[in-house]
């Protein structure tokens, strides 16, 4: 009787999970410096509920993926990455199937825009 009731109260996007799925990275700026042309393919993946695996490979290199956590809260529109090991912990807006990662480096910003397939 409590799960009915949890449907119940639930909105279609919190059973559907649209999220779910394929992100391909469009876009990748470090200051005014293109950095996604240095990559084959940068790729997200939500998985089930919880796992996420970055898949990337830079060219002439071996392919690589990072595994970790995720929570989405669908009321802010924010997905909350925790990296395997649980040292990187990050929030970036998730809104109509585009994800924007921001992160600080030296003195600039990399922004990644990931688009879902």
């Amino acid at each position: 009787m409590t799960m009915l009731s949890n449907v119940k109260n639930s909105t279609l996007d919190d059973i559907a999970k649209p999220y779910l799925g394929e992100y391909e990275c469009i876009s990748a700026q470090l200051g005014s410096r293109d950095c996604l042309k240095r990559f084959s393919y940068v790729r997200l993946e939500l998985k089930d509920e919880e796992n996420f695996t970055l898949y990337y490979q830079e060219k002439g290199e071996k392919k690589k993926q990072v595994d970790g956590k995720y929570a989405y809260d669908s009321e802010k529109g924010i997905l909350s990455l925790t990296e395997k090991s649980g040292l990187l912990k990050r929030e970036f807006p998730l809104n109509d199937g585009v994800l924007t990662v921001s992160l600080p480096i030296g003195d600039k910003v990399l922004v990644l825009q990931f688009e879902q397939k």
